[in-house]
């Protein structure tokens, strides 16, 4: 391999530097967090041609508290573009408040914006909950959330047995509920554009994105016996760190737009908020809650037009006034295989105590299945010979933000996930080589902004479970080459031919740079479809590679297996 100057360290500085691999899944927190934030939704009807009338009913923002987080809403203010001629608010029977408006005789683009001041405070504490497993009689306006419905078809076969077989053993609901969402965790792989958002679409799949992953998690605790809801709201990217033990930062950030997660009913504790791929019993002041309900065609925003459909699209704007962030880990859970956040959660029936383990020695939560372990890096599939294309290749051009039942027009709950990659911060995202490869090119998802300058890839080997010094460069791609368009495509990165870029089986990292003033966003998706735990990683110092993020990007690796 040729070796080229990384960072003004040695090789033996940066292995000196390295920390030791952390071993834990699941990060057990202890700590506050306080944030408000002025946020503007702003919704704009695109109308190519006269429509009769347009009717659109919007969530508004809610003020709620529960356990570990609270949420107070202020400065509401609405306003429209035109003017519509009617005007309404509306409550469900779950509570929920809408807004809803008409426009007639519509003949331009129509919009309308939502302001607001959330604050929202999120205490992550140790709990106690004695409820057993099975749960005894709950009350009637909890019982309504073991209701089966459409999306949710939690009295099938498929969805009791595997119920059934989840819970076997539980005897406290934390037990229960936490053999259940390390499932999901572990079998669901975030996809975007589903083609149906039904529970039994999502077991058939087993990927789907956000209203999925919760309507497939409700089908699973309602099957189990367990109260459980889905929550509409939104997510925002500004992203917040963890110190680990390790000395490294986990850096949780996901995509700014409409997001769907859960509320599961503890008797003794009441509401708690999961989201399935990233925390439990509590969610960060990253998510603002807007509704509840059974499942999404009771939460999402809605509109009729006659009669034909304009296009639908939603901006979202976030100034973080206040972001006070004080959190700590405590200890550490070797399940789910995927990485998520919770608080400490001791459950005592009948002498059985749920242990708060030591980052030094995680172990299983006895209550639940084993999870059989899986490698840092998914491998691809052998091949003897031949020419082979593998990485994290899924992606969708465009991000769905609506779809149409019958005459009505719905909300998408998702969002587009990208990192700003020519910034001041470098990112890497590692890759298995299943035999000898000699390297064609790497392509990336990415869409271009703007700016000047290049963009390039520097390829090298795993040195203690980060990027090393040893590798290769690809040639640089002028950002003025690059077509913009909407949306997200292949980048293509080659190699020089008089270097030798033939890889060894084992694993390597792509690391993302650039000169000048390039600006592009690369493509990621939510959780870890590709990898798991830290083989996507960030750095501002150059070598350190300190943060660990929370997602996989999307690239592909071509070459010829020899």
């Amino acid at each position: 391999m040729n070796r080229y100057l990384m960072s003004l360290v040695t090789a033996t500085t940066l292995v000196a530097l390295a920390t030791q691999h952390a071993e834990a899944k699941t990060v057990v927190l202890e700590g506050k967090i306080a944030s408000t934030i002025e946020v503007t939704q702003q919704v704009r009807f695109t109308v190519d041609k006269p429509l009769i009338s347009l009717s659109f009913r919007f969530a508004l923002p809610t003020s709620f508290s529960n356990k570990a987080v609270t949420q107070e809403t202020t400065n509401l203010s609405l306003s429209y573009s035109p003017r519509p001629e009617k005007e309404e608010d509306l409550q469900d029977r779950f509570g929920n408040r809408f807004h809803r408006v008409t426009w007639r005789n519509l003949t331009t683009d129509a919009t309308a914006t939502i302001q607001y001041r959330p604050t929202i405070k999120v205490g992550i504490q140790a709990m106690e909950s004695c409820a057993p497993y099975p749960l005894g009689p709950v009350p009637e306006g909890e019982g309504l959330f073991l209701q089966v419905t459409k999306l949710v078809q939690s009295n099938t076969d498929e969805f009791r047995t595997l119920a059934r077989k989840l819970t076997t053993g539980a005897t406290t609901e934390y037990a229960a509920v936490s053999a259940i969402l390390n499932h999901v965790a572990d079998t669901i792989k975030y996809a975007y554009n589903p083609t149906k958002y039904d529970a039994l679409t999502t077991m058939k799949d087993r990927s789907g994105n956000c209203q999925n992953l919760a309507h497939y998690s409700l089908a699973l605790l309602r099957a189990a016996g367990i109260p459980a809801r889905i929550v509409g709201g939104i997510s925002l990217k500004e992203p917040w760190r963890v110190r680990l033990d390790t000395g490294q930062n986990w850096v949780l950030t996901q995509g700014q737009g409409g997001h769907a997660w859960i509320e599961v009913y503890f008797p003794d504790l009441g509401w708690l908020s999961y989201d399935p791929l990233q925390s439990r019993q509590f969610t960060p002041t990253r998510h603002i809650k807007q509704t509840h309900g059974l499942d999404a065609d009771d939460i999402c925003d809605s509109w009729e037009p006659d009669p034909s459909y304009p296009a639908y699209n939603e901006t979202i704007t976030a100034k973080f006034l206040k972001d006070d962030i004080a959190v700590r880990q405590k200890s550490s859970l070797l399940v789910p295989q995927f990485y998520l956040l919770s608080n400490s959660m001791i459950g005592n029936v009948a002498g059985l105590v749920k242990p708060v383990l030591p980052v030094t020695k995680p172990l299983p939560l006895p209550e639940e299945p084993p999870i059989k372990p899986t490698p840092s890096v998914l491998p691809v599939k052998p091949v003897v010979s031949g020419p082979i294309e593998f990485g994290n290749t899924t992606f969708p051009t465009l991000v769905d933000a609506y779809h149409m039942v019958g005459n009505e027009g719905r909300k998408t709950l998702d969002k587009e996930t990208s990192e700003y990659v020519t910034s001041r911060q470098v990112y890497a995202q590692a890759f298995m080589v299943p035999a000898a490869l000699r390297l064609d090119k790497v392509s990336l998802a990415m869409h271009k902004f703007g700016g000047d300058g290049f963009i390039y890839l520097d390829i090298v080997a795993d040195e203690d479970g980060k990027p090393g010094l040893d590798g290769w460069r690809s040639v640089p791609v002028p950002v003025e080459s690059i077509t913009r368009k909407p949306g997200y495509y292949w980048v293509d990165f080659t190699f020089p031919d008089d270097l030798k870029r033939n890889l060894k089986q084992g694993k390597y990292w792509i690391m993302h740079r650039h000169s000048g003033d390039a600006v592009m966003n690369w493509f990621y998706i939510p959780g870890k479809p590709y990898s798991s735990g830290e083989d996507t990683r960030s750095t501002a110092k150059g070598y350190k590679w300190e943060d660990i993020l929370n997602f996989d990007f999307v690239f592909k690796v071509t070459g010829v297996v020899f």
